[in-house]
């Protein structure tokens, strides 16, 4: 709720004090979700999950606003009705078709800016500190566990965008019509970042911030990537993966014949923009779509919902097909902490899956049925 402004004899003044109280309010409430993003700057967290819990925020309570104001945050975590309002929401995202991971997502920014209010319920009036439930009333989590949908991994439902094993047709299937049919520096660049993703195993995020100079170990044939995830919160971290003979060949043929024409002057990015900055996100995804298109129109399908992370993912997948009992050095690979995150990565094909079942069927490599005791 709002300050109650007392009635003036002064209507003029009435209202006057009525703009200056929301104005107050309306400071607050920035001053709540400017902490909250601080706090991830302060987690070292990437650029595009601050901008992207940033544009959510702003959309969300801006939708459950008023004409005149957004819905400030106490109003949004107020006993009962706040509570109620995040029911509606989540019924209104269920009605619209919305997925599963994004229902996750947008719940998850909200119950962790909720959350973070929870832990420090202080505005300031230059620097006088005030507690919120003194200045507009008792307030609460409205977002519960409950609320949460279960994690569910896209490729259940969206299946593999291609069988794993085919991974280095697919390549050549980007050499052979990509490139060819417009053969330019933006297009090399696009393709040498697929190599090193479907390669190495990189998120985007760290694709997109290699450097010639302090990532790329032709000699001992390894990667390093020192703009990692953060890991429960700590920051990111740097790790070692690897630098296979493909992504070598490739990366030094971009470095020589590409690379040196793409921006004006010098740049540490391995994928530098025109001005030498590393490439956004959107223009990978820009790049990703042009190679999709192209591929499928030589007859090598490839899903629609074929993203930068299932580089990740189809890498995962053929390094525990080739060596099944090296899941630890996945693990590091990948730069996860367990293997529980992983197993979520590996995706067997349906061909691999069905051949392998068979094996099991026939009993291979043993005297008797396998499934036996």
């Amino acid at each position: 709720m709002l300050k109650v402004v007392p009635v003036n004899a002064n209507p003029a003044a009435a209202a006057s004090s009525l703009l200056e109280c929301r104005s107050e309010a309306l400071d607050h409430h920035e001053q709540l979700i400017s902490g909250y993003l601080q706090s991830h700057r302060i987690r070292n967290h990437a650029d595009k999950t601050i901008h992207d819990t940033k544009r959510l925020l702003t959309a969300w309570f801006s939708l459950h606003g008023r004409e005149a104001r957004p819905l400030l945050t106490w109003e949004a975590m107020a006993p009962v009705s706040g509570r109620k309002r995040v029911v509606e929401y989540g019924k209104t995202l269920l009605a619209s078709d919305v997925s599963v991971h994004t229902v996750r997502n947008y719940f998850g920014i909200l119950r962790g800016f909720f959350s973070y209010v929870m832990e420090h319920p202080y505005v300031f009036d230059g620097d006088n500190p005030k507690r919120i439930s003194d200045l507009y009333g008792p307030i609460e989590q409205p977002v519960s566990e409950f609320d949460m949908p279960v994690h569910v991994y896209n490729g259940e439902t969206l299946g593999v965008p291609f069988d794993p094993a085919r991974l280095y047709e697919f390549y050549a299937a980007v050499r052979s019509h990509y490139l060819k049919a417009g053969h330019n520096h933006t297009r090399a660049r696009n393709y040498a970042m697929a190599v090193i993703a479907g390669e190495s195993g990189l998120r985007s995020d760290e694709v997109s911030h290699l450097e010639t100079k302090k990532d790329l170990f032709f000699d001992s044939r390894k990667l390093q990537t020192r703009h990692a995830k953060a890991t429960r919160g700590s920051g990111k971290r740097s790790r070692v993966t690897l630098f296979t003979p493909l992504a070598r060949d490739t990366i030094r043929y971009y470095l020589k014949h590409h690379r040196p024409f793409l921006c004006v002057g010098q740049s540490p990015y391995l994928f530098p923009t025109k001005v030498g900055g590393p490439v956004p996100y959107n223009s990978m995804l820009g790049g990703l779509r042009e190679i999709k298109k192209s591929v499928n129109e030589t007859g090598f399908s490839v899903g629609d919902h074929m993203s930068w992370h299932w580089f990740r993912r189809l890498f995962a997948t053929r390094f525990i097909e080739r060596f099944p009992h090296q899941l630890s050095v996945l693990v590091e690979l990948l730069g996860h902490v367990t293997p529980n995150t992983v197993h979520t990565y590996i995706r067997h094909s349906d061909a691999w899956t069905d051949r392998k079942i068979i094996e099991v069927l026939e009993g291979r490599g043993t005297d008797r049925d396998p499934m036996e005791a």
